[in-house]
């Protein structure tokens, strides 16, 4: 299990619920029961690190290449350096099903044409540009990330097993809504409650409340 400060890298229920991220299915019984079941993996079961309320991106890592923690949920930006300290003894699967499904995110690294955009021509050959196979290539490279097709997926600068665990999970990956009212989900609403919630300041129901609030119509 990985820590309470880690941001977007926290997806429990999230995934669980098959990324219904909205003010009525944040709140439905199965998805407060699933991120129960989550927080209790650090209350009840204790199979996370004391720590993990507090922990960050590097002390995730950090604890994973000790050996402290045996899984995690992340993306090939870090598979290089966890096989530099680990070798072969790391690798890397598709998400577990979840009620006979599955759910996985992508986007960290995307391009928008906006609707306002006043050099629309040119904002597009931009992205047509990065979309191509090589230049994609170059781009993910840089970013950690997977390219945009899986001809140039040869080129990820990544272990085959990384590489092959991430296509694997293209059926079902999915990009987070695209509302204003997610960006502030991923770096403060959902890290900051879900900690809250493995310190027992708050319940599992009264978590999913805040984030439902959060997305709720104005």
């Amino acid at each position: 299990m990985r820590g309470g400060k880690g941001g977007q890298d926290n997806w429990g229920p999230f995934v669980l619920s098959q990324g219904n991220l909205n003010a009525t299915d944040m709140v439905k019984p199965k998805a407060v029961a699933a991120n129960q079941w989550y927080i209790d993996l650090f209350r009840t079961h204790k199979v996370s690190p004391p720590s993990a309320p507090n922990d960050g991106f590097n002390e995730i890592i950090s604890s994973f290449k000790s050996g402290q923690t045996a899984m995690m949920f992340h993306h090939l930006g870090s598979a290089n350096s966890l096989v530099a300290t680990l070798g072969d003894k790391a690798s890397a699967v598709p998400v577990p099903a979840c009620g006979g499904q599955r759910w996985t995110y992508f986007g960290d690294e995307s391009t928008a044409l906006f609707k306002t955009s006043k050099v629309k021509d040119a904002a597009w050959k931009w992205m047509a540009f990065l979309s191509e196979s090589d230049n994609n290539a170059r781009f993910v490279q840089a970013t950690g990330q997977m390219t945009v097709t899986k001809s140039a997926a040869s080129k990820v600068q990544a272990p085959a097993r990384f590489i092959t665990a991430t296509a694997n999970s293209l059926p079902f990956a999915k990009p987070l809504p695209a509302v204003p009212e997610t960006a502030d989900f991923v770096s403060t609403v959902w890290p900051t409650n879900m900690q809250r919630a493995l310190t027992g300041e708050i319940t599992s129901a009264q978590m999913m409340d805040t984030a439902a609030k959060h997305f709720a119509p104005r």
